[in-house]
């Protein structure tokens, strides 16, 4: 399974977007947007998506394996289970997890972080009056969104 970004958001992006190597680029401010809100996103349905790439790329890919555990931080914090309840932390991680996998992620691991990129998408559509028109603007409110954010939590 692959990464997926919602084609709203690439079109929301479109005016920045050059400023951004790889489309993955995208994908991770949503990513942490859905992370730092802890929101999930399941209605989002497979036409409505482009897919990527099957693993982390580019610079991307020495941080691959702390991206996998902040998904397992927020996953298991959004259900409730502290990291003391070892038996439910390892079927989580069992669930999660595929080591063998270039992304480290099982499918069930994809399809869940693919789940917090798009609420992140919505979390970001939400905190911005309109799309970003300047990369400048981005970057000043996506920092002050992912701060509130993380204040709140």
């Amino acid at each position: 399974m692959d990464f997926q970004l919602r084609k709203d958001a690439r079109k929301w992006f479109k005016d920045i977007s050059h400023h951004y190597p790889i489309l993955f680029d995208l994908y991770y401010l949503c990513l942490m947007a859905g992370f730092a809100a802890g929101r999930p996103n399941t209605e989002i349905k497979g036409d409505h998506v482009d897919d990527l790439i099957g693993y982390f790329p580019g610079e991307f890919q020495s941080r691959g394996r702390l991206l996998v555990g902040v998904l397992i931080q927020v996953h298991l914090s959004r259900l409730g289970i502290d990291l003391d309840e070892r038996d439910d932390v390892y079927r989580q991680v069992a669930k999660l997890v595929d080591p063998n996998s270039p992304s480290y992620l099982s499918n069930e691991g994809v399809r869940l972080m693919n789940q917090y990129a798009h609420g992140g998408f919505d979390v970001l559509c939400e905190h911005f009056s309109d799309r970003p028109r300047s990369i400048e603007t981005f970057l000043r409110k996506y920092s002050r969104c992912i701060s509130d954010l993380n204040n709140r939590n």
